[in-house]
């Protein structure tokens, strides 16, 4: 572990402590210390009211009501498909043995194919088929052919019918008694052998069509259970729950305790607080580690975090002790939604909407009855941090404070109606009132200080730095006034790529007007700031040249540092060319080496900063290059084409993306291209085509203008650029 990640790893540990250990000991401060404890079968040591709606169940009487009902549920029959199957299957197994019997024996004595007698066909038919009647085997045997046929498809086509219907074991014998004399009515069978065939085979084979699900039983029987509601014991507003002396009941200490007011010193209020901390700042650990890993590896945010939660603590504490000398329906000011704007405004909105677990927790933690309120907290962070996400200047945060506070009256009077008590509805509106106001000036007065102090890009800090006045922009404008001018052109490209990809197109802005603060330290070396000298380079050596471009890079860093700048602005800075070569030199030194790439050394050619890890310093270097090649383009060539502005970026960011120098930030391929078309388009709008307006020319001048080109309509002398020193 290096001292970075050593450094990182301990701001964790402190971050954590200072919510495990602080936050537990406010909450024990607030705890009432002389309340002896209710327990069960001892007398009460004084009257206790239920200070809101409470309903504790009756376990006992609940199993038993719901046994009952379980009880009472019917089986769940399901087709038996194979009982269906059998039935039909039997009754044709009947007619097959009846045929069978007519064919003659082949193991039989007398004469081979003559039709065995009536009392043989008897007894074999007796053998095969031995649960029939002997009065229904006489039947089948004197049923003649053509009779035989006719039977056989009737009962079939009985059995069917019958196997069809939902049959169980006690509907058996009506089924057989009702639904078949009226099937025997209805067909057509020869003499009486409905009564004497027909009947007899159902009867006989005939089953139960059903049978019972077991599984589905238990889930209808589970459902009914359900559905029983629980016994409950209620007790409403101002009703006294035990009074002192009286023996109390187990349902009874569980209404105390769910109201928070068993007692138990605090001590035991300063354990349940250490675990409910502890607990916390674990499930806030394996969060921001999964879903914003940016916060996890920024120590001073994390720091932060953990303070504010630690001020919303105490906040609450505050609270409770004045509800405790007044109304309950102050706890309706506790500042949630302080809590949450100012970590969606100077950490990121998702941890504000998170911030939602700490706000209800604490609340429960210090007032363990008020479960409407911590509901009112959850509500207000969910309500304040959106106002957070669209501020562009300081009036909008202003607005979003204000209606943040005209909200929390609104809500607190809701939470009252819907879960009381409504006596207290005056006192909530009031207390959300002074919560919205508590809210505005919190969030608008330790908004600047905490910026300032953590030095985080916050919006307002942001629009700060973009403030054309800030000291390190004068002294640019002053001392390198071609650099100041380039600046403001690519704050602009960066501004605009960074919101077509959905990057932060304030910070994208302020990292471009400040990426080339390190100039002013040594601005003529650097070609836009040569008007009207000579270029020094021309003096110099390849490396030493070289050095001294590169320095305007560690020099920025520097002077971002000193006027404490956010760190993201700086880091913007210190990769605004990556690691690239200063190639103009580079291509110099190896001429002057006669070709011999081998004997000029690449690395100390390359800038010495790092490759862009956001989205932001990535667009700002696409934009850099691309605004500087251009330019120089177009002082050599007047306007240019959009092709040649395509080409050019293309050219550019091609380059860049086979330098590898991309790699460590998360810009798909999709947002470069979106990117580099904005960028295109916004030199377009830059380096188009203009009308030279025509003016009467002198004596010896050239004709005027071409209306249509703009330029001379006799060609002028070409310039030659100065080397392009960036």
């Amino acid at each position: 572990m290096d001292l970075g990640e050593r450094h990182l790893f301990f701001q964790r540990v402190l971050a954590a402590a200072l919510v495990v250990l602080l936050v537990p000991i406010f909450v024990a401060i607030g705890a009432v210390a002389d309340e002896q404890p209710v327990r069960v079968g001892e007398p009460a040591p004084r009257t206790i009211f239920a200070e809101s709606l409470v309903r504790i169940t009756d376990d006992e009487a609940t199993d038993t009501a719901r046994r009952t009902a379980a009880e009472g549920v019917e089986p769940v029959l399901t087709p038996d498909r194979e009982a269906q199957s059998a039935i039909v299957r039997d009754v044709r197994e009947v007619f097959l043995s009846t045929r069978e019997v007519r064919l003659p024996d082949p193991e039989a004595d007398g004469a081979i194919g003559s039709t065995p007698r009536p009392t043989e066909q008897r007894e074999r038919l007796a053998v095969l088929e031995p649960d029939l009647d002997e009065d229904v085997i006489t039947a089948l045997v004197g049923l003649t052919s053509n009779q035989l046929d006719v039977v056989e498809r009737e009962t079939i086509a009985i059995a069917q019918e019958l196997a069809r219907q939902r049959v169980e074991e006690e509907d058996l014998d009506r089924l057989l008694e009702e639904p078949l004399s009226v099937e025997l009515a209805l067909r057509n069978l020869p003499g009486d052998s409905g009564t004497r065939i027909v009947q007899p085979v159902l009867e006989q084979k005939m089953r139960p069509t059903v049978t019972v699900d077991p599984d589905a039983t238990a889930a209808a029987r589970q459902r009914a259970a359900e559905g029983v509601e629980e016994v409950t014991e209620t007790w409403r507003p101002g009703e006294v729950i035990v009074r002192a002396g009286d023996v109390v009941t187990p349902r009874q200490v569980q209404a105390v305790e769910e109201l928070g007011l068993g007692g138990g010193g605090p001590w035991r209020a300063w354990l349940e607080a250490t675990v409910a901390m502890l607990l916390v700042s674990v499930v806030a650990g394996v969060y921001l580690s999964r879903m914003q890993p940016i916060v996890w590896v920024t120590g001073k945010k994390l720091l932060l975090l953990s303070l504010l939660v630690v001020a919303y603590g105490l906040l609450v504490v505050g609270v409770t002790a004045v509800v405790d000398a007044t109304s309950a329906g102050w706890l309706f000011a506790v500042p949630a939604g302080a809590l949450a704007m100012l970590i969606a405004l100077l950490i990121h909105p998702v941890i504000g909407i998170a911030a939602m677990l700490p706000a209800s927790v604490l609340v429960l933690l210090v007032r363990p009855d008020a479960g409407s309120v911590a509901l009112f907290a959850a509500i207000v962070v969910l309500l304040s941090v959106p106002l957070t996400t669209r501020i562009a200047k300081r009036s909008d945060l202003r607005s979003a404070t204000l209606r943040a506070g005209l909200s929390y009256p609104a809500v607190a009077a809701a939470v009252v109606i819907v879960f009381g008590p409504t006596d207290e509805l005056g006192v909530a509106i009031a207390a959300g009132a002074v919560n919205g106001l508590v809210t505005a000036l919190a969030v608008q007065g330790a908004l600047p200080f905490l910026e300032t102090m953590f030095r985080l890009p916050t919006v307002t800090a942001l629009l700060d730095l973009a403030d054309r006045n800030h000291p390190l922009l004068r002294e640019l404008e002053a001392k390198a006034l071609g650099s100041y001018n380039h600046s403001v052109m690519v704050a602009s490209l960066t501004e605009r790529a960074c919101r077509a990809i959905g990057a932060n197109p304030l910070l994208g802005s302020v990292a471009g007007l400040y990426h080339d603060i390190g100039k002013v330290r040594q601005p003529h070396f650097f070609i836009e700031n040569q008007q009207g000298i000579a270029n020094p380079h021309d003096d110099l050596e390849p490396k030493v040249s070289a050095t001294i471009i590169q320095n305007h890079v560690v020099d920025g860093v520097e002077m971002a540092i000193e006027h404490r700048l956010p760190p993201e602005v700086v880091a913007c800075i210190g990769s605004h060319h990556g690691t690239m070569l200063v190639t103009y030199f580079y291509d110099k030194a190896i001429r002057a080496a006669g070709g011999d790439r081998d004997a000029v050394d690449e690395a100390a050619y390359r800038y010495r900063g790092r490759k862009p890890r956001s989205k932001e310093a990535a667009l700002l270097l696409l934009a850099d290059c691309s605004e500087a090649t251009t330019r120089a383009m177009a002082m050599s060539r007047g306007t240019l084409p959009r092709e040649d502005i395509e080409s050019t970026v293309e050219r550019l960011l091609q380059e860049r993306l086979d330098d590898g120098q991309f790699e460590d930030c998360d810009l798909t391929f999709r947002e470069l291209r979106k990117a580099r078309d904005t960028i295109v388009d916004s030199l377009v709008g830059i380096y188009h085509p203009r009308i030279a307006y025509p003016s009467k020319p002198s004596k010896g001048e050239p004709g005027d203008p071409d209306a249509t080109t703009g330029r001379p309509a006799e060609p002028t002398p070409p310039s030659v650029p100065a080397p392009p020193a960036r």
